[in-house]
């Protein structure tokens, strides 16, 4: 099966108000036609959509018809990676900084870019034993440090999901049609 350019508009439009990777899934799954093997449908939309090249950990014989909280760990990897995508496939990109939306003011580096920044700054909490280290422990130090900014850049990216969906929540429960 083919991915249809429509899908893949509605699969970046969601993921811009903040639909999770659950979310898309679903979404996948619903717009599909009648396809017998969902892991690989996925797996095209989000190449093509977000330029993943794998969503990891996906059951390949999974049905996909669930609602339950059995994807959620794809939130702690595939936001970021998705993110971090994002001039690649968001042609609306500001790149201003301005928070406009949930994704507008965040980070998403890889790895090696994390660890060139780290080797690039200078420790001065680390200055007095820096020269009396080995070049594994200097690398231990750098690696540790570079680990660190990936989670906290992990953090700030699900707090920012997780305080979008909450305004769409306070949203519908305000709105009258729920009432």
């Amino acid at each position: 099966m083919s991915t249809r350019p429509e899908v893949i508009n509605e699969l970046r439009s969601l993921f811009k108000e903040g639909a999770t990777p659950s979310r898309l899934i679903r979404h996948i799954v619903e717009r599909d036609d009648g396809e017998r093997s969902y892991h690989a449908v996925i797996q095209d939309y989000f190449l093509e959509a977000f330029g993943v090249p794998i969503v990891r950990g996906l059951n390949p014989v999974d049905d996909y018809q669930h609602t339950d909280l059995r994807h959620a760990f794809l939130n702690e990897w595939l936001v970021h990676e998705m993110i971090q995508k994002r001039k690649e496939w968001d042609s609306e990109t500001t790149g201003t900084g301005e928070a406009e939306g949930w994704l507008d003011s965040l980070v998403a580096n890889d790895d090696k870019q994390r660890l060139r920044e780290v080797q690039s700054v200078n420790l001065p909490d680390l200055s007095v034993c820096w020269p009396r280290l080995t070049p594994e422990e200097r690398d231990y130090i750098h690696r540790t440090l570079a680990s660190a900014r990936g989670l906290h850049e992990a953090v700030k990216t699900l707090s920012r999901l997780a305080e979008c969906l909450q305004q769409q929540l306070v949203e519908l429960q305000a709105s009258p049609s729920q009432r």
